[in-house]
């Protein structure tokens, strides 16, 4: 029973934090990324609501073939407006295009929307298959569905981040005298617990905070003699001297919690309407970004819209900000989860009991490898 108890644990440890790695990829790229949460039942009965399917993440350079099921976002067309979508291949080529159908649908969706063939670009992944079976996690993702129909609540993930915590906390308070007469190795697991237990409440704080924030990249090019116009560009080509100011974007808090704003630039001829605030709940902002001209030469400005909870004050964010939006968001996402996380080094008992642990561990590998 104890193997079967340690396999399960292990088991669901690991679906739960690749699930979590799975939803903060997604919002980092913009796309599905090792696991997707099934919406509808359109591909009845490969898979149907609520299940979770592992994807095959692909390069532009990666063969599709006819009845291949592939994750894709329609550019244009009444498909365009339904986000990411999981169909099977039917038809076409990578050069015209695919034809796509759910397994229950009637029609291909070319037939039944005004969507032209699926653009290879337009396609992120595909399930992923053992033989021939798609590999579906049957019913794991309706936690995920129940959250997104309830995410207008600020007040949701942060919650339950704090209900992970106070589960977490109950537990080692009910149970805490019980452990402390078993056997050390006990130490490790209570550590663990303590461990997964704030990198899950930081992972799923971070996650808010990454969807919440926005990245505008801007193409441009300053020339001595001549202005014009760069396709896909706001700015286009500008002569030396030229000022340009244009809309970055609107900033508004939509939670119950205050926000802070850090608005940071890679370009030193990009100025800044706002670099940091903090927003109340309803403050809205419109920002604007301006281009000024200077030296000769093509640009790419990358500017970073950044959301944080006030975790740590709001200069300190904005100094991590300037250096790298990654390293603000993981210094604000990790606090709500450091308790948790450097517990088991603080208490005295179960820091000498993991210790002891990983020290026997580390002798018996050196014993068994004869290092």
């Amino acid at each position: 029973m104890k193997v079967i108890s340690k396999i399960f644990n292990i088991l669901l440890v690991s679906v739960v934090l690749t699930s979590l790695i799975a939803a903060v990829g997604s919002a980092i790229t913009k796309k599905p990324v090792l696991l997707t949460v099934i919406r509808s039942n359109s591909m009845y009965p490969v898979w149907e609501r609520g299940d979770m399917v592992v994807i095959d993440n692909l390069n532009l350079d990666e063969n599709i073939s006819k009845g291949d099921i592939v994750f894709f976002k329609a550019k244009k067309g009444s498909l365009a407006t339904k986000g990411w979508i999981a169909h099977r291949i039917i038809g076409g080529n990578a050069e015209e295009g695919f034809i796509t159908k759910g397994d229950a649908n009637k029609y291909s969706d070319q037939e039944s929307d005004d969507t032209g063939p699926i653009e290879r670009k337009w396609i992120g992944g595909r399930a992923m298959v053992v033989g021939k079976s798609p590999m579906v996690l049957d019913k794991i993702g309706y936690l995920s569905l129940w959250m997104e129909e309830y995410q207008s609540n600020p007040l949701l993930l942060p919650g339950f981040a704090l209900i992970l915590g106070i589960i977490i906390a109950i537990g080692e308070l009910k149970t805490g005298k019980k452990r402390r007469k078993k056997s050390k190795s006990k130490g490790m697991e209570q550590s663990l617990i303590y461990f997964i237990g704030g990198l899950s409440i930081s992972i799923i704080v971070g996650g808010t905070m990454i969807s919440s924030g926005h990245t505008l990249n801007q193409s441009y090019e300053v020339s001595e003699q001549s202005q014009g116009v760069i396709m896909g560009s706001d700015v286009g080509i500008l002569k030396v001297g030229d000022t340009v100011s244009r809309p970055l974007s609107e900033i508004k808090n939509e939670g119950v919690f205050p926000l802070i704003a850090a608005i940071t630039t890679n370009d030193k001829q990009v100025k800044l309407s706002h670099n940091k605030l903090t927003l109340s709940k309803g403050q809205q902002i419109n920002a604007i970004y301006t281009v000024n001209a200077e030296h000769p030469g093509k640009y790419k400005a990358t500017i970073k819209v950044g959301l944080f909870y006030p975790l740590l004050p709001s200069s300190l964010v904005y100094f991590f900000a300037k250096k790298s939006y990654w390293l603000a968001l993981i210094s604000v996402s990790i606090v709500p989860g450091l308790p948790l996380i450097i517990y088991p080094f603080i208490d005295g008992k179960m820091r000498r009991k993991t210790f002891n642990v990983i020290r026997k561990k580390r002798r018996k590998f050196q014993r068994d490898f004869q290092i």
